[in-house]
């Protein structure tokens, strides 16, 4: 049942890491250098949870915490981290700080 389960999120990860990497363009809407990096550790991160994903799901024998499984769980983190709604990592993955909007009386 385990191996079902671990078999059935690697074709999740694989299949999501592909829909979002076709998604992905090929230039950051920001071109600062801080856009540009930004997208560089974005998409290389797609890629590493999609061939990480393919790995396990052609070759069972290395689910059993090799070195692949490491490395997807890793870039996993990595990528969830990015997409959390934490200030802080916002500011560190997206940049600056949305503005707040003031509620006037009156």
């Amino acid at each position: 049942m385990i191996d079902i389960i671990a078999w059935l999120a690697a074709l999740v990860a694989a299949l999501t890491g592909l829909a979002m990497l076709q998604d992905s363009t090929r230039r950051p809407a920001d071109r600062s250098r801080v856009g540009w990096t930004r997208h560089i550790l974005r998409c290389g991160l797609l890629v590493f949870i999609t061939a990480s994903a393919a790995i396990l799901l052609f070759m069972p024998e290395a689910r059993t915490a090799s070195v692949y499984e490491v490395a997807f769980r890793c870039s996993l983190t990595g990528f969830m981290a990015m997409q959390s709604p934490c200030p802080w990592w916002r500011y560190v993955f997206k940049g600056g700080v949305k503005p707040q909007r003031r509620i006037t009386d009156g």
